[in-house]
């Protein structure tokens, strides 16, 4: 590949860094696809940066140009490049969000500012029974406790960013299963409707693959994309557990912490 650019050329080094599998499970293409994610975050490509090509790619990973083609595809699929005909493939501006694991509001619709950038999505709101490792999470004397369970999909400009998965004894919070949400917000409607404040929350977050189906849909990304996975427990006086929480968080979120 003659006359390469700076990127073609950090595109080539960094390829020979990376080894594909063809005969792995994974599509090549979207080993490919996997690995120029890689690429585009270690490189810190900004937006309309122009990308390789299907030439490039094809000739520093040593795949067929359909190869490369339909890895490009994925990102143009998930709204981070923009093909321009007869100009070439861009950088594709992400709508972000950027989270606080500790701030005075416990609550994530009050974190993100301007507030109309944020729409909540109902998915799921019923009764259920408690599983076992939810029934622990909520320290219920047992497992078939009746609970409710709410899945909420965020969005951001549009774009689905997180699935949020709560579950509440629902002896403490009776007919929440039917009320619709004060502000959108679950925390609001508890303070409103419950007399019941979050006075505490613990989180953590881990780096894993989405396996679900229903969630990688919902998100709007392929099974076995990369995803942010948040657990925790809220609780209000007297350190009562009140909630159990796992929310799937997609690539172009980011997470703060301040300590004061």
């Amino acid at each position: 590949m003659a006359n390469k650019t700076g990127v073609e050329s950090q595109l080539c080094d960094f390829a020979r860094r990376v080894q594909l599998a063809p005969d792995s499970s994974i599509p090549l293409y979207y080993q490919l696809y996997r690995a120029l994610q890689r690429f585009m975050a270690d490189h810190v490509m900004q937006l309309e940066d122009r990308f390789p090509g299907e030439e490039a790619i094809a000739s520093c990973f040593g795949v067929s140009r359909p190869t490369a083609s339909k890895a490009i595809q994925e990102f143009v699929n998930q709204g981070q490049l923009i093909r321009g005909r007869g100009r070439g493939t861009f950088i594709k501006k992400q709508p972000t969000l950027e989270l606080t694991l500790l701030n005075d509001s416990l609550s994530l619709v009050n974190q993100i500012q301007p507030i109309t950038r944020l729409k909540t999505k109902i998915l799921t709101q019923e009764c259920t029974f408690a599983t076992p490792e939810v029934a622990r999470n909520l320290e219920l004397q047992t497992p078939n406790q009746s609970i409710v369970y709410l899945r909420r999909l965020r969005l951001v400009d549009g774009c689905p960013v997180m699935i949020c998965d709560s579950y509440l004894p629902e002896n403490m919070f009776p007919s929440l299963a039917e009320q619709p949400l004060v502000r959108g917000s679950l925390y609001a409607t508890l303070e409103k409707l419950y007399d019941c404040s979050v006075k505490k929350s613990d989180r953590s977050i881990e780096v894993a693959e989405v396996m679900e189906k229903d969630i990688a849909t919902f998100l709007g990304i392929p099974v076995f994309s990369p995803i942010f996975v948040l657990k925790g427990r809220s609780y209000t006086e007297g350190d009562v557990v009140i909630e159990s929480i796992v929310s799937y968080i997609r690539e172009g979120v980011s997470f703060k912490n301040t300590v004061t």
